[in-house]
């Protein structure tokens, strides 16, 4: 498996999730290398959090830089975890454009137009031609000090509702210029990003899409088809598949429980069909079965797995029977995940407490007989946790194990759930 001329172990690739794990300051902490210690075992590439490339354009003051040559220290010790595990390293680069957080201050806002998001946001200024030039640059910079850091690949982010995506968009590029209106000028800043990058660094270069953003009068798969196409031309060498913008279609974007499973995999599929460079599908692929239906069906050349991986850091290595034991689900309820990050507590997880933590529990000095009474969520966690370590370890529960947890299938206006998910 190859992008560009990058040989991958396999097809599977760890998706960019936000880890809220730095300390305001840009720099790789701790936290981040034993987060992505733990998961790099299994998979042929990972693609850490998006990384800023102007400390201006944050979307979170918990953020990874590569806007400054004091961050390349670091990158590398993360670079250097990523290949100590067997897995090749993937940078995400993204200007978010008018969707910079308002909240964190000396942030700048710039756009194809000047109408700040229907969902909220600042007031962006509409770029002038000097702005783009600065934009590519911006973009150049940050890939020249990611080969510095020892990435093998570069990933642009032309999706999801930044700034790339807003040129795209026939919803948000207003302009009546050559980089508006048309398809031809709507696609003009993304491909010059493009082979501005590739000018600069000999690194492979894949491009993250938004297949369809999933609103009326947004960037719609027949027109990514084409682009696609126009990609493959001009240099890249894998395109990315995913959905939505962040700006009007959140749950898209963030892939949630209550978004059509498999629907990214079938616009992978579609543009799959169009172009001969690999292809990368992603969102909820959190089961055996949908890696087959995926692979089975030919949607893709690659598959990203995310969120499958905070819950079961081991999830991949199951599914290729280098790990035994059951895998342990990602309900895609982003309450963890995406709620973690907001709330400045760092990337968590609902299914899986060690996501985050420095310290795991090990094996005890002496070992004990435990009563664990209560087999609620909590109490089936105590009882793993001390058998893990070493107890020998009695639960007691008066009624059915998982206590109030099994009301989750009767969630309000949802109806009863367990037919659904194929249970007794």
């Amino acid at each position: 498996m190859q992008i560009g001329e990058i040989d991958l172990r396999n097809r599977f690739i760890m998706a960019p999730i936000k880890t809220g794990y730095n300390e305001g300051n840009g720099l790789v902490t701790d936290r981040h290398l034993e987060f992505y210690r733990r998961r790099v075992k299994h998979v042929g590439a990972v693609i850490p959090e998006p990384v800023y490339i102007d400390s201006r354009l944050r979307e979170s003051p918990t953020q990874i830089g590569i806007d400054t040559d004091d961050k390349i220290e670091g990158l590398k010790s993360l670079t250097g975890v990523i290949h100590e595990g067997g897995s090749k390293a993937v940078v995400h680069l993204n200007h978010p454009g008018r969707m910079a957080n308002p909240g964190i201050p000396d942030n700048i806002y710039f756009s194809s137009t000047d109408r700040a998001c229907g969902n909220g946001g600042a007031k962006p200024e509409r770029m002038k031609q000097g702005d783009i030039d600065r934009a590519i640059r911006t973009f150049q910079e940050a890939a020249i000090r990611a080969k510095r850091a020892n990435f093998d690949v570069v990933e642009l982010q032309f999706g999801h509702g930044y700034l790339v995506a807003q040129f795209l968009s026939p919803r948000v590029n207003d302009r009546e210029d050559e980089y508006g209106g048309s398809f031809g000028n709507r696609i003009r800043f993304a491909l010059e990003v493009l082979t501005g990058v590739k000018d600069v660094v000999s690194l492979p270069v894949q491009v993250r899409i938004s297949g369809d953003e999933m609103v009326s009068g947004g960037i719609e798969l027949n027109e990514m088809k084409d682009f696609a196409e126009l990609l493959e031309a001009n240099g890249a060498d894998a395109v990315h598949v995913s959905a939505g913008t962040v700006c009007t279609t959140p749950p898209w974007y963030f892939q949630h429980m209550f978004t059509t499973k498999g629907r990214t995999w079938e616009m992978a599929g579609e543009i799959k069909s169009r172009v001969s460079i690999p292809v990368i599908s992603v969102g909820r692929v959190n089961s055996f079965e949908d890696i087959d239906e995926i692979l089975e069906e030919g949607m893709s050349d690659f598959i990203a797995v995310g969120r499958a991986l905070l819950a079961d850091p081991d999830f991949v290595g199951k599914y290729l029977d280098e790990v035994e034991g059951e895998v342990r689900p990602c309900l895609a309820c982003s309450d963890g995940c995406l709620g973690g990050v907001k709330s400045g507590k760092g990337l968590g997880c609902l299914m899986n407490p060690e996501v985050g933590r420095m310290e795991v529990p090990s094996k005890a000095e002496k070992e004990r007989k435990v009563a664990v009474v209560g087999g609620g969520l909590a109490g089936m966690s105590a009882a793993v946790v001390a058998s893990r370590r070493g107890h020998e370890v009695t639960l007691f529960e008066r009624d059915e194990l998982g206590g109030v947890f099994n009301l989750a299938l009767l969630p309000p206006r949802q109806g009863d759930l367990t037919a659904r998910r194929g249970l007794p």
